[in-house]
């Protein structure tokens, strides 16, 4: 039976994005491969940074900060 790759080894090959702020913050999970400019690479108002911020729980293994941002206020 194949092993499991560790967070470490999934991480040096695809990116884990944190969210560090808003509603959804601390939450972690693998980004798929829209470039950082194409829409689909937004996830419910957040949006990637050049930041990157260690993982709470794994040695070693960094994630790229995912920063909120409110929609607009719709006028009434």
């Amino acid at each position: 039976m194949r092993r499991t790759p560790t967070l470490a080894e999934q991480a040096a090959v695809r990116e884990l994005a944190a969210l560090v702020d808003g509603p959804r913050k601390l939450r972690w999970f693998w980004r798929m491969g829209h470039p950082h400019e194409h829409p689909a690479a937004t996830y419910r108002c957040y949006h990637p940074s050049t930041e990157w911020v260690q993982h709470p729980t794994e040695p070693g293994v960094q994630g790229r900060a995912w920063r909120y941002r409110p929609p607009p206020a719709t006028p009434q």
